[in-house]
């Protein structure tokens, strides 16, 4: 099924002739780091987006990252010279001016313009912003730090979840480095379960079966809220 679609993708994409790209690299749950390629192209129908597949990573180097595509583009008859643009995070390796992948790509289809993630560099703005005031860096320390103690134990875990899920509520979310929106859904998650989170903690801070430390570390986040 994977294959028909993909074989699909790529009539489309050899039909509309021009197409542009975007590839990202993130890790997986396995902590395999996997290179996510999406073609934009317009069919008679309008433009569209695809998801294509993950492409391996040789390397992380903007000449590595840039050889995985070409090498896909190959393999499926696609002509680089087609390309019209391009779209990458603002990492140095992606947006590199002499050795970024744009500049690789670039080399084989000048034509391919580089437009840079505007959603990556808006989240860099909104990290530099907060890490600014001492107050933003102290709550978000805060923040992690008791999702990571709710989330380093089941039985802790099954105690939150019980009290959120009651009134049903989300849970707590733990936050991103690169993603700017997970920070706001973790301090959703926070203000909308504010009380049932401090009963968590005070029953687990009360609770003589938990280890003392796990006891003291309850005590210490109720105290600062």
């Amino acid at each position: 099924m994977g294959n028909r679609v993909l074989d699909h993708i790529i009539l489309e994409v050899k039909s509309a002739k021009y197409f542009s790209v975007s590839v990202d690299s993130t890790p997986d749950v396995s902590h395999v780091d996997q290179l996510t390629f999406i073609l934009r192209y317009v069919l008679p129908s309008g433009p569209v987006e695809r998801f294509v597949t993950f492409l391996d990573m040789q390397g992380h180097s903007g000449r590595e990252l840039a050889e995985s595509l070409l090498k896909f583009l190959r393999t499926h008859g696609i002509g680089i010279t087609n390309c019209r643009g391009q779209s990458y995070d603002n990492a140095s390796n992606m947006s590199g001016k002499y050795n970024g992948m744009q500049a690789i790509i670039r080399q084989h289809c000048e034509m391919a313009h580089y437009v840079p993630c505007a959603a990556h560099s808006l989240n860099l703005v909104g990290q530099s912003a907060a890490g600014c005031c001492l107050a933003a860096i102290a709550f978000f320390k805060f923040l992690q730090g008791l999702y990571s103690f709710f989330s380093a134990s089941m039985h802790r875990w099954k105690v939150l979840n019980d009290k959120l899920e009651s009134i049903s509520l989300p849970t707590l979310k733990r936050m991103s480095d690169t993603r700017w929106s997970a920070r706001a859904d973790a301090t959703k998650a926070l203000v909308d379960g504010y009380d049932e989170i401090c009963d968590a903690l005070a029953e687990l801070a009360d609770d003589v079966e938990q280890k003392a430390d796990a006891r003291e570390e309850a005590s210490g986040f109720m105290s600062t809220k």
